[in-house]
């Protein structure tokens, strides 16, 4: 198996809208891995895999974008709240985004003090989010993904203050599976939150080389990249949902033997 990676352009699926207009989202693409590159990352040269970068850039794009635009609009709504919610803003964001599993508020201790729904299809377990208070950030969004039987959940919490003092978490929780719906093409995706499978679409998820990756390390040197096997070509990229790392995989094109 041969990789070959590029860095600074994982932030470009999620800016990239994608009218029809090949000329649009190409112009779109270069002004964002520009801003990229020149305040978030410097790129170190690296050698490119013999496949059309831009199509296939502009394939997981096509997947990815609808999922992407969603997910930084959630993120908007949470991250901003740090105070104790109402009621009202709870049944509002579970309104809003109809893919969550539910929207919680929970004290210090783990216990509940709102929930919507009033039960929750798979138990709610808060306490990573608790227990690993002292790797997070003060004020920063937090994660993990619970592994049930009925599937794996994502957790994304924020903390809220009362006079500049941590009280408990505010905390939504979904299933991928609800949340690819918004692709056109979600069947082709792969999702992965570090080593864990989220979401492996119509693909044999073990028989891919994503199954291969050392992801902790990957994600510590990389933001995007395309692997090349048995003359397949994958790509994939990363987005940050709090500090899960939120990898969008797919098999974007076939290579002519040389």
């Amino acid at each position: 198996m041969h990789y070959s990676l590029k860095c600074g352009v994982a932030l470009c699926a999620l800016l990239v809208l994608l009218t029809g207009c090949k000329q649009s989202v190409n112009n779109t693409w270069r002004e964002t891995k520009g801003y990229y590159n020149t305040y978030l990352n410097t790129p170190a040269e690296l050698k490119f895999a013999e496949v059309d970068a831009e199509t296939a850039e502009e394939n997981l794009a096509v997947m990815y974008t609808p999922i992407g635009e969603e997910l930084e609009k959630f993120v908007r709504v949470i991250d901003a709240k740090d105070v104790f919610p109402d009621l009202a803003w709870v049944d509002a964001t579970t309104k809003r985004f109809p893919w969550l599993s539910g929207v919680a508020v929970v004290n210090l201790e783990g216990k509940v003090l709102m929930q919507r729904p009033a039960v929750s299809m798979k138990p709610l377990n808060v306490a990573p989010l608790l227990d690993e208070n002292k790797k997070y950030g003060f004020r920063k969004l937090r994660g993990y993904v619970d592994e049930t039987p009925l599937g794996n959940e994502a957790y994304v919490a924020m903390p809220f203050f009362v006079d500049n003092e941590m009280k408990g978490l505010v905390v939504a929780h979904f299933d991928v599976r609800s949340l690819v719906e918004l692709s056109p093409k979600p069947e082709e995706l792969v999702i992965l939150a570090g080593e864990k499978v989220l979401w492996s679409g119509k693909y044999q998820f073990e028989s891919t080389p994503f199954a291969q990756i050392n992801w902790q390390q990957m994600l510590g040197e990389e933001s995007y990249g395309v692997v090349t096997e048995s003359g397949n070509s994958y790509t994939w990229l990363v987005r940050y949902l709090g500090d899960i790392p939120i990898v969008f995989g797919t098999a974007t094109s076939q290579e002519t033997a040389s």
